[in-house]
This record gives C-alpha cells, structure tokens and sequence, in this order.
C-alpha cells in the first residue's frame, strides 16, 4: 500500500490536502507529533488511498480521532508526567545523599577540636589571663607610671569653636550686548539690552499642518508625508490617508493558468528563504501546481535547507547550479506551475524564458533600523520589483519606519512574514490594518499592525 506524508501544524490543513490529493475515502496510517524546542509541536501524517471495504471510517472521523489522541499526547500534564521507575530512582537517589550525609556529620563530631593557634590568645579574653605584661599591667591599680597616661585618656570632645561668619555674596553682574548712548556726564545705564527678535537663533522648527503633521509626528518622513499626502486628496484623516496610499501603491501577483517564476530578494538574514517557502506551501494548498528550486549556493547548506523543505511540505525540488539547470528545470515543471526559487543575497535575474513571467518580492525587515533598510534597498529597483513582503514583524517595535522607506519607493506591501515556522503560511497584506497599527483609534486603544497575519 502506498502511503504518503504530510507535515504541518494545523490539521485542518493537512486533511484538506489528504481529501484533496488521495480522495474523500483516504486511510489515515500512521501520526505521531513532533516535538521541537522553542516551539509548537509539528504533526506528522501517513495516508493513503483507500483499499475499499465496508468497514472504512469515513476521513472526517478518523480525522477526529485523531485529533483527540494527539491533544492527549501534546498535553502538559502527558508531557510533564514521571513514570514509576522515574520516582524510584529520584527516591534512591535522595536515600544516598542522606546516607551520604550522616555519615559525614559523625565523622566530623568523633574528631577532637583543634586547639587554637599561639597567636590567637589573648584576642577575645575579658580578664588579664593570658594577655601580654603591658597591656596586663593597664588592668591594675598599681600600674607602672609609663602606662598611667593611657589609662587616664578620655573620650574625645570637640573643641567649641564659634562658627564662621556667612559669606556675603557681590552682585549679580549685568551682561551688556550692546551700546547705548550715553549723555555726557552720566554714568552708562546698567539695563540689560536685547538683540532684536531677527537676530535670536530659531528655537523651534515648523511644524506641517493638517495630515502630513500627523504622519510626521507618527514618524514619517517628510517625503513619505507628502507621498501620503498626494496619493489621497482630502482626506483628513491620516490613518485613512496612509491606507488609501498603501492601497494604491503598486502590487502584482502571479496569474491563474501562467507559469511564473517567483523570488523573494533582500539582504542576507532578511527572511527572505522562510517567506518563499511559506509562499511555496500557500500556493499548493490552494490546489496550484508547485515547484521549488535550490539555487542558492552562496552558503553551506542552502541547497540541503530547500530540499528539507521540500519533504516536508510534499513538493517537487530541483536543483539549479547555472541558467541551463533553471531553463530545464522550468522545461520539466507542468505547465502553469509557479516556479519558486530560493536566490542568493542580493539582486538576481533569470534568464529569459518566452511565456514565463518573473515575479520579484523584496524582504523588508520590518525589526532593522530604516538607515540600514535605506542602504540595503538602494540596490534594488522598485519598478521592477512586484511588490514587497514585511518579515519580521513579530520582533518590530514600530511599522513606521519600514513602512515609510516604501511609500517613498512607491513600492507596495503583498504579504507579511512573521517568525520561523513555516507551516503557517503567509498572510496578504491588508492596507488598512497596517495603518490601524500605526495611529490611535477613537477608542485611545491601538493595534499591532500584524492582524493579518493570523486573519
């Protein structure tokens, strides 16, 4: 019987690609739960098509069975709980360390005390006995005369000195900044003059009415503010003025039927290979013929990485060192299939293949400071891009400063990457929520900006 895998976190999702793929009379095999440090536990399930019989249960029991036994196993209580042989052996232990213990304790108390060192005598005694002849001799009414004056010293006393008289402090001295004119034979007036109001350093910067104030004190720049500004007329509200200019903001996606190649480009430790594969498990849930191909070889294990990926999530890998490798692997992918490729870091083209488009989405850190986003950026081109991804979005204190390097580029938000586990997929970017993350709603409550990553 042939049997197939599926790993995920969510078993909704994955009956949903056993129905899919192996029919609504599929046989559960086999499950177990994976557990992993830091982390939800992943689920693991063995299938396969249907060998017939009256007495099959239909896939939605088996699926609550199964459910309910991997509840049992993932509980704290299962995954905290000792056995018997686990509690004699905490028991034995301690019985050894008491042992241990006691015996020590009347070992110590058989052995005689040591007498103290020659050196120590004399250091706390309370009368004369064993202290030296001179100081012994300070203890006695008969002391030698040479010893008397220590006897007879008093506690010390302060001497009564009267206090100092107080400190009379001269006039405050007048800064003069300009002349006057004096008459003659009158002294120059000691009033303060003032250089006119022209002349005094700006205290202060203006401050831009209306929405583009708003966005600017939110922590926009100005030239995001004036993007914002321009890209939605009228409105007086700033939060529906950034999520109308979101929205607007230029954003493709791969087209139904049309094979495509997608990428997802950024700076190294962007997140770039975790939202490609969650893109990847995205498109094949949805029922869409999906290929992944390791062509990263910039570092060790890049290529080993996208092939765990790939068996893990069922999908087809391969395996690209130059553009005749990616020509063939295209060639040999079933027509209409989105090609998903994990690139090097940096800016990367592919080859030119007639009837394939390339779609590019860019990893913007969201948790990175806007002056590195700024330089990583600068070597891509927006207008050749389709759009951009925010990873990083659990680690963010603010969107503010990713979102406002993007409305400058013009360049708009598809999806939203946050964390490592690639199970939950990735979420569509929703303008409106982002903004709502950004400014104070009438209730003085706020939100997070990243709703829509568990929409």
């Amino acid at each position: 019987m042939e049997t197939k895998r599926y790993i995920g976190n969510d078993m909704a999702r994955i009956f949903v690609r056993v129905r899919r793929e192996l029919g609504p009379d599929a046989v559960i095999v086999q499950t177990r739960s994976l557990l992993r440090d830091g982390a939800d536990p992943l689920i693991e399930v063995l299938a396969s098509p249907s060998a017939g019989g009256d007495d099959a249960l239909t896939l939605a029991l088996q699926r609550v069975l199964v459910q309910g036994s991997l509840e049992h196993a993932q509980s704290p209580a299962a995954s905290r709980g000792l056995t018997v042989g686990d509690l004699e052996d905490i028991a034995s232990r301690e019985r050894l360390d008491q042992e241990t213990l006691r015996a020590f304790d009347l070992a110590y108390a058989e052995q005689d005390p040591a007498p103290p060192p020659e050196w120590f005598e004399g250091f706390v005694a309370t009368d004369s006995a064993g202290l030296p002849p001179h100081l012994a001799a300070l203890l006695h009414e008969d002391a030698v005369e040479e010893y008397r004056p220590v006897v007879a010293i008093q506690p010390f006393q302060a001497p009564d000195v009267p206090p100092p008289p107080p400190i009379e402090w001269s006039s405050r001295p007048y800064i003069v900044t300009g002349k006057q004119p004096v008459e003659p034979g009158q002294p120059p007036s000691r009033e303060r003059q003032s250089p006119p109001a022209a002349a005094l350093p700006r205290r202060f910067q203006p401050v831009e009415p209306g929405v583009a104030g708003s966005l600017i004190a939110a922590g926009f720049t100005p030239a995001a503010a004036s993007t914002i500004v321009a890209a939605a007329p009228g409105l007086q509200d700033p939060q529906d003025a950034l999520g109308t200019a979101l929205s607007a903001a230029r954003i493709d996606y791969p087209v139904e039927n049309r094979t495509a190649i997608i990428s997802v480009q950024g700076a190294p430790g962007s997140g770039r290979t975790t939202a490609l594969m969650r893109m990847a498990l995205d498109c094949a849930d949805s029922g869409r013929e999906t290929v992944l191909v390791a062509g990263d070889s910039s570092h060790a294990g890049g290529r080993a990485q996208v092939h765990a990926y790939g068996e893990a999530l069922g999908l087809t890998v391969f395996d690209a060192f130059g553009s005749k490798d990616l020509v063939a692997a295209v060639t040999r992918a079933p027509k209409g299939a989105c090609i998903f490729v994990d690139v090097p870091a940096g800016r990367w083209l592919p080859p030119p293949i007639p009837g394939v488009s390339h779609f590019v989405y860019i990893a913007v850190p969201a948790h990175w400071q806007a002056s590195v986003l700024s330089a990583e950026l600068a070597a891509f081109e927006p207008a050749h891009c389709a759009g951009a991804i925010l990873t990083g979005t659990d680690l963010a204190v603010s969107l503010t400063p990713a979102l406002s390097l993007l409305v400058e580029s013009e360049l708009g938000v598809a999806f939203l990457s946050s964390g490592r586990d690639v199970a939950t997929g990735i979420a569509v970017a929703d303008p409106f929520t982002l903004a709502s993350g950004v400014f104070t709603t009438s209730t003085r409550e706020t939100t997070n900006g990243r709703l829509a990553v568990t929409a």
